[in-house]
This record gives structure tokens, sequence and C-alpha cells, in this order.
């Protein structure tokens, strides 16, 4: 052999060796030992726990419709209001000089109009000179119950028993029309709202009863019933939950609003459900984020990736809604050490 083919030789001989060597090991590597869950269906839907808070039937951020300075403003933060009662008012001088403006014309409007009527009756006039006296009486009585109303505008009252949540400005401030000056909170019967999977919106909105329960943060220890009120039609952009409202069985403040509650739902039969569910340590996440489980074949010994869509948890099992079939062999810890097409051993085998 020639020297330089000679050194070349040596120089790559104790690669390919290396090689082989890493390819025997690759052979020889025991496959990884996982632990495998089976993928159950979840029989019934129990009873489960959910956290709400307190709120009003109804919150409204209340406005002027017209300008001006504020000079009455006798809401208090905290406070009921009764309905009917004054909560703001602007000054009211221009307006009422607006009135009596308006009121000053109307009447002049209104004599012409007489004057007219009895010279058309006479056929001093014509009927033209008529009809002109009858528009603009009907002008003068619309600017008239205009500038009436602007006066109205200017007084806010309770439209019904108020609680003060915030004043949003103070007294003496000149607003701009359909300035948010106080927002009120309608308090005659307290809600409590709080969100609920899909699994239990379906049964919600078919008509299922259940029967709730709440424990206010304020009143620890106490159970409260409560009767539902209404549902959001729309889920929640992420978690796709649904917000449903209940209500406090019987009368009385029991909480302000924005009080923490527990909410306790059990339904009042059993409920067939379609989920399936699984150890949360069994999700793992692809390079675009999604979900997936990592599916175990026991023909080939090996695993694969699952794209799956995840419901609700509950302590620590998640809810599957989609993208695999009960009954299947999903690898349960450790997911994160996983590929494609890897040799697996399952735990109870390895034993």
């Amino acid at each position: 052999m020639k020297p330089v083919f000679l050194g070349i030789f040596l120089l790559i001989a104790p690669l390919i060796m290396a090689g082989c060597g890493d390819d025997e090991e690759r052979q020889e590597r025991p496959a990884q030992v996982v632990k495998l869950v089976e993928a159950s269906q979840q029989a019934v839907y129990p009873g489960r726990r959910f956290v709400g808070r307190v709120d009003a039937r109804s919150t409204v951020n209340y406005a002027f419709q017209v300008g001006g300075r504020i000079t009455e403003f006798p809401a208090v933060q905290g406070a009921v209001i009764p309905q009917g009662e004054l909560i703001a008012q602007l000054d009211q001088t221009d307006y009422a000089l607006q009135v009596r403006a308006a009121e000053a014309e109307y009447e002049q409007a209104r004599r012409n109009l007489n004057r007219q009527r009895n010279l058309r009756a006479q056929g001093a006039v014509s009927q033209a000179a008529l009809d002109a006296a009858i528009a603009e009486a009907e002008r003068a009585e619309t600017q008239l119950d205009s500038a009436r109303q602007e006066l109205a505008y200017t007084t806010l009252h309770a439209p019904f028993d108020a609680l003060i949540a915030r004043r949003l400005v103070e007294k003496y401030t000149t607003v701009p029309p359909n300035t948010e000056v106080v927002r009120i909170q309608d308090v005659s019967e307290l809600r409590i709202r709080f969100n609920v999977p899909q699994a239990l919106m379906q049964h919600l909105e078919n008509g299922r009863h259940f029967s709730a329960e709440a424990e206010i943060a304020t009143l620890p220890g106490q159970r409260i019933p409560l009767e539902y009120r209404e549902h959001v039609t729309e889920p929640d952009d992420v978690a796709q939950t649904f917000e449903v409202a209940f209500a406090p069985a019987g009368n009385g403040i029991i909480a302000l609003p924005g009080t923490t509650a527990t909410v306790y739902i059990q339904p009042e039969a059993q409920i067939d459900s379609p989920l399936i569910t699984l150890p949360s340590s069994a999700l793992d996440n692809d390079a675009e984020g999604e979900f997936r489980v990592w599916v175990f074949d026991p023909d080939e010994g090996t695993v694969a990736p699952q794209r799956v869509n995840v419901g609700e948890m509950v302590d620590d099992q998640v809810m599957i809604t989609a993208g695999l079939e009960a009954g299947s062999r999903v690898v349960a810890t450790g997911v994160h050490l996983l590929r494609d097409g890897m040799q697996v051993k399952p735990l109870d085998a390895a034993l």
C-alpha cells in the first residue's frame, strides 16, 4: 500500500470503528420504560365546585345628557339611594332661561295663530297666511318641549334603589354632554356569576336540573341555596367556558358586589358524559403549542403523538373533548422525553 493511502486509512479507520460502535450501542440500548394509563370515559358528571363572585343585578354608568357644572351631588359611595331620589344635578340657570324664552315665543305664536284664524273666518287673510301661522305655532311648541326636556336632563334621579358604587367625577366639575358621572348598581337581587365548562353547559341548556349552593367569603361555613337566572351563550375565547348567573333564594342583601363566592353544583340525576379523562401529567405540547398525548402501539411497541382538544381540569385529571378514543393506552409521565416512533416498554411488563 502506498504511503499516502496508508496515511488516509489510518486517519479514517478510527472514525469508522467509532461509527460502528455507536450503531451497535444504539441497537443494544434497552427500550424506554414508561407508565401507561388507559383513556377512560367518564360514566357520570359528578358534583362540582366553582369559584365565582357576587354581582349586582345590573351596573350602570349614569350620565347627564346635557353639559354643565355639577352643583348638587348628594350621592355617597357605598350608600343606597331610593328610587326617584336625587343623585346629581347641574346648574339649571341657562336651561331655565331657555325654557322661559321658548315659553314666550310659543305664547306669541299661539296668540298670532288665534288672530289669523279669526281673520280667516272673516275672509280678511288667505289660507296660506293661516297655514304659516299654524306652522309657526307648532315650531314654537316643539322648541318649548325641547327646552323643557333639556332642563329635565340637568337632574339625575335614581331609576331604582341604587347602590352608589363609585363617583366618577367630583362636585362642581363642568362636564360635557353624555359624560358618565356616577356608577350605580341595582342590588334589589344579587347575582352570583361563575364560569362552567361546556360539558355542564349543554345539560343546563337542555333543561337538566341542578341543585346549587354558595358559600360567601364574608359568611364562611354558611351554605346559601341558589336559583338559576341566566347564562351567556358565547364561550370564553381562551377557556371555552360559559358564564352563568344564579341568585340567592329569598330576599335581602347577603354581601357587597365583588365578594368572592364558592358555588357547589350537584346534578339532581346522573348525567352520562362522553368525555375522556387523563392525568394532567399525560399532556404534552408540540412545536406549535398545541396539546398532544403519546399513544402506545402494543403491536410495534412504540409511541406516537396524538393531538387532542382539552377541556377543564378536575383535581389532577384533565378532560379530553376530542382527538382520543376511549380505551387508548397513553403514556402517563415523562412525556417530554418521548419522540415519534420511539421504542418503549410498559412499566408493568418491565417488572
